[in-house]
């Protein structure tokens, strides 16, 4: 049926972002995907691409087009037995964003390992914060994206999404080892000392201000820095308190301490796709990677100083 080749070309340029790459899946020449987007464009009066660099991206109105049509065909697929283009072979592009301490600390050796086992398989990676790699992967910009939110923080939900979680990364306090608190900590003193924390508007700096606002107070935050290891350096230097996640945390030098706290906050990983790209080779093979080198780098208990 030439009206499902048409859509699945359509469906399967947005799984993997150019033509030549969607063509490779789908078995044809990347002419012949051409020549059916045209077809449905025709068919349909509606533009369905447009350049952004050396790839291509769907317009609002391709979009709202598989919105429409992508259950409908799932659903003649399954019952007139029509492959999706999906294949055992590992081909195409896999479009990953992730967080800064995931990439440093799990996501670069993911990649390194499948593409040296997938020769067929090309990844890009973009560094993001998890709302905006969230907001990246909704909008068909990337394929995967490894995010986290704060337990108690409400995280998004959209049916179009999935999500895998990966595990549980415990975030402590760590203050310099002559802070008043090294000895006799207290949740209620916490916030009127001055803190590290990432910058306004991150997951990790919401979740910091919103720890202390159920008390109604909010913690002094007198500098922002991205990167969680250069926190360490700001406690040891005297200078305040930081909450700081295990994931990619340095070793603590002999001047920093844990806060023993009865309940530390964790923040959750996960690895979010497209759902109706749940079962597609190369996004599940790069997921799994993921998944497996980032489980891998996160401490199960706290630094032995404290």
């Amino acid at each position: 049926m030439d009206e499902l080749a048409t859509l699945r070309a359509l469906q399967s340029v947005k799984d993997h972002g150019t033509v030549t790459a969607a063509a490779a899946v789908l078995r044809l020449s990347p002419s012949a995907v051409s020549q059916q987007l045209k077809r449905l464009e025709k068919a349909t009066g509606r533009s369905l691409l447009t350049p952004t660099g050396r790839r291509v991206t769907l317009t609002p109105e391709a979009h709202a087009l598989l919105d429409e049509a992508g259950p409908v065909l799932t659903r003649l697929e399954a019952i007139l037995g029509v492959s999706s283009g999906r294949t055992t072979e590992v081909v195409g592009q896999v479009r990953v964003a992730a967080f800064t301490t995931a990439i440093r600390h799990g996501a670069l050796t993911a990649i390194a390992e499948v593409l040296d086992q997938h020769d067929q398989l090309t990844c890009s990676l973009a560094e993001m914060d998890p709302g905006e790699a969230y907001h990246a992967l909704s909008a068909g910009m990337v394929d995967i994206a490894v995010t986290h939110h704060w337990q108690g923080q409400r995280a998004p939900v959209n049916p179009a999404i999935t999500v895998t979680p990966i595990v549980d990364d415990i975030a402590d306090v760590i203050c310099h080892r002559d802070h008043p608190l090294a000895k006799s900590p207290g949740l209620e003193d916490l916030a009127t000392y001055s803190w590290v924390s990432t910058g306004a508007g991150t997951i990790c700096h919401s979740w910091l201000t919103r720890m202390f606002a159920v008390d109604g107070h909010r913690p002094r935050i007198t500098t922002e820095i991205s990167d969680f290891a250069l926190h360490v350096p700001f406690v040891a230097a005297g200078l305040g308190l930081a909450l700081v996640p295990r994931l990619g945390r340095p070793e603590l030098p002999g001047e920093v301490r844990v806060l023993e706290l009865d309940d530390p906050p964790a923040r959750n990983i996960g690895i979010a796709v497209r759902t109706h790209q749940v079962s597609d080779n190369a996004i599940s093979v790069v997921g799994a990677a993921l998944r497996s080198h980032l489980q891998n780098q996160v401490p199960v208990s706290k630094d032995t100083r404290s």
